[in-house]
């Protein structure tokens, strides 16, 4: 048989279930190409499709190595389309419109909402609870902070400090004086 022979034989002896395999295995996989990560569609698509091939070349119509080329090829074809039309849809915006897809985030760029912002504390004294070494607790405004010593490798529990700096999360702070 040629090529296009087998192509022939490979559509027109497809079951029922092998064609209901392929075309939600397939629709699975695109809708995972449209949803970010690797989830259950992708998984069950993946699956489906791996099944709807296999339930093909066991009918034993045809030359079977030609016919799994054909649809591994077929698939792939229908796979890379879908991906291109997603990213052409999402540099033209179509795509970010939709409640699907986000492409902002709805927390301050500088901040998220699990960061406490520390700004505040700057210039404020407290008391080291533990030893600065340089890492430790200090008691600044009566709530206990963790707390960064600058320029000192160590400093004993119960020496006054002043907050000199914020970076991120650290509270950094240097010997009141």
């Amino acid at each position: 048989m040629n090529f296009f022979q087998e192509i022939a034989v490979l559509f027109t002896g497809m079951t029922p279930i092998v064609i209901v395999c392929l075309i939600i295995g397939l629709i699975f996989v695109i809708v995972e190409i449209f949803s970010p990560g690797f989830g259950i569609f992708g998984i069950a698509g993946s699956l489906l499709l791996l099944a709807g091939i296999v339930l093909r070349v066991i009918e034993r119509d045809g030359n079977p190595f030609v016919q799994i080329f054909i649809l591994l090829f077929l698939i792939a074809i229908l796979v890379s389309l879908s991906f291109v039309i997603m990213v052409e849809l999402s540099k033209r915006g179509f795509i970010s419109r939709s409640p699907i897809f986000q492409k902002g985030t709805a927390v301050d760029v500088e901040r998220s909402e699990g960061t406490e912002d520390y700004k505040s504390l700057i210039g404020k004294e407290g008391v080291a609870e533990t030893y600065l070494r340089p890492v430790g607790k200090a008691k600044i405004g009566g709530v206990v902070y963790d707390v960064v010593a600058d320029g000192a490798f160590f400093l004993p529990k119960g020496t006054k400090v002043k907050v000199s700096a914020i970076e991120g999360v650290r509270i950094i702070v240097v010997k009141a004086e």
